[in-house]
């Protein structure tokens, strides 16, 4: 089944995939699942009537999925996962989470006025857990470890 997508076109070149990141997710979920399907590039300053009777808000990426129109790039992916599972592009939920924490560490580490507060362990303990995690769970870990 091929699918059909509506992603953002560049600014000034309506052939041209444009800086959508929502758009470009979508997209690479399609490409890295190995999933046919068919680009309808919109030009967001003008776009076009077909395209906002299928979808008023005229928000994309816009997926064709099971012969309904489907926008937001999270459902999307989620919709394109549950259908075809190979390959996952998921984490598992207990690794979802790594490194989450370490904008916040750092924030209130460089805040802190005293050094025996415990802030310098704390964010040194997430940037561990991340450092661990990247070192078992990317598929390029031979040129990180090198």
């Amino acid at each position: 089944m091929a699918f059909e997508i509506c992603v953002k076109a560049a600014v000034g070149a309506p052939n041209v995939l444009g800086d959508c990141p929502f758009s470009q997710r979508a997209l690479l979920t399609l490409e890295e699942k190995k999933l046919s399907y068919k680009t309808n590039l919109i030009n967001l300053s003008s776009k076009p009537d077909w395209f906002l009777a299928l979808n008023p808000a005229g928000k994309v990426p816009l997926l064709k999925f099971d012969e309904k129109w489907v926008p937001d790039s999270d459902v999307i992916v989620v919709l394109l996962e549950e259908k075809y599972p190979e390959p996952s592009l998921t984490y598992p939920p207990e690794l979802a989470s790594v490194g989450a924490d370490i904008y916040s560490k750092f924030s209130t580490f460089l805040k802190s006025k005293d050094e025996n507060d415990g802030t310098e362990q704390a964010l040194l303990d997430e940037l561990y857990a991340l450092e661990e995690h990247l070192k078992n769970n990317v598929c390029f870990n031979q040129s990180i470890n090198q």
